[in-house]
């Protein structure tokens, strides 16, 4: 085997400037066919031998450190050592390494590249995260995925340190809420929610960091929620991925307020999804009437479309604007001359109250309106959802 005159040139070059390890060497000439399927140090190895032979003495390897890797490359074992111990409580089955590059080592990169080319050279960060990823797996005969890593390991060699980085674990579930007076998602207006009783068991179990709950749809925290509603629960920084799933959702149904079912891992894709879709929300609304009511058949007049200005109770919140929203259908059943039961399927993000009352005329038609009879909603529950 023999180099080309233009890489001998490259080679003599590099070694002209200075120490540099066999590593540093090889990955300069490592698109060269002829030295193929070897590793950096490998090439390097062969090249400095091929150069000692036509010039004596420039090949041979002199003392400090390389003036290109600054013997970082000699470090790798050390640095996936680090990494392994930071790994020891982590439950995961595939991971990747990601690199943060030091000031200097970029410096010495495009000084040499400058001064030699880049035509057959590799990048010194390529070569660092190949041979850790290879030292990672070979340890913990875990698999690398770039695309979808249960872990990310960062190395930075600015401050030579590991960073362990767990990917969110995402479970898909449905749920029912049983209790009025419980907001669906964590805040610290509130010392219970759906969203904390589902988790708690999740964060036990996972040792994760924190949660968030992605739920189709939102729904008054007065309202019980007696259709399945599927959400995604996203536990970030979790020690532990391999969970038992049936055993937390029978910690999670010994609840009266909520209920789970259906728990399966889930991706972000399924999230997408979720939050994507606007489904028709089925209500089941019990109504009382100023007056005794005697011309019940005209709730028809309420499906279609409902025009309604942002309600007087949450203007200031939100700003007067005007929105148009569709009930699908109306049903009814007396349970006196002025209570009804009212099961009402509208579009998502249809204000249910004030369909009801009018808000003093802000929404029409209205039960209120198309009655002649002032209403006002006392209970009410979802009771289905569609498409």
């Amino acid at each position: 085997m023999h180099l080309s005159h233009e890489t001998m040139d490259i080679a003599v070059k590099m070694l002209s400037y200075g120490h540099a390890c066999d590593s540093c060497l090889g990955r300069q000439l490592a698109k060269l066919k002829a030295i193929k399927g070897r590793t950096n140090a490998e090439r390097g190895k062969i090249i400095r031998s091929l150069v000692a032979k036509k010039y004596k003495g420039i090949a041979e390897c002199k003392n400090g450190k390389c003036f290109v890797c600054e013997g970082l490359l000699d470090k790798l074992p050390e640095f996936s050592n680090e990494a392994m111990q930071k790994l020891k409580k982590i439950d995961f089955a595939t991971f990747m390494v990601g690199i943060r590059m030091s000031d200097a080592l970029v410096m010495n990169e495009e000084t040499l590249w400058e001064k030699i080319g880049v035509k057959y050279s590799e990048p010194i960060k390529a070569e660092i995260s190949r041979e850790l990823i290879k030292a990672i797996s070979k340890k913990t005969r875990k698999k690398p995925d770039p695309d979808k890593p249960d872990i990310l390991i960062t190395f930075d060699l600015q401050r030579n340190g590991a960073e362990i980085f767990a990917s969110p674990l995402l479970v898909y579930g449905e749920y029912k809420k049983f209790a009025r007076g419980l907001p669906q998602t964590s805040s610290p207006l509130y010392r219970q929610t759906v969203q904390d009783i589902i988790a708690k068991p999740f964060m036990k179990a996972s040792l994760g960091s924190s949660h968030v709950l992605h739920a189709l749809g939102r729904e008054d925290k007065e309202a019980r929620c007696l259709a399945w509603r599927p959400f995604v629960l996203e536990i970030k920084q979790p020690q532990k991925r391999k969970l038992n799933l049936k055993k937390i959702a029978a910690e999670i149904n010994k609840s009266a307020k909520v209920k789970v079912a259906k728990l399966r891992v889930s991706d972000r894709k399924e999230v997408a999804a979720i939050k994507s879709k606007n489904p028709y929300k089925i209500y089941r609304v019990i109504v009382d009437f100023e007056k005794p009511v005697d011309n019940i058949e005209l709730v028809k007049r309420l499906t279609g479309m409902i025009k309604q200005r942002t309600p007087s109770r949450v203007m200031g919140r939100k700003g007067d604007r005007t929105k148009h929203k569709k009930v699908k259908s109306i049903r009814w059943k007396r349970i006196n001359s002025k209570r009804y039961q009212f099961d009402i399927t509208t579009e998502s993000g249809l204000y249910l109250n004030e369909l009801v009352t009018g808000d003093e005329g802000r929404t029409r038609p209205s039960v209120s309106h198309v009655l002649g009879n002032r209403a006002r909603i006392k209970g009410f529950d979802l009771i289905g959802l569609e498409g």
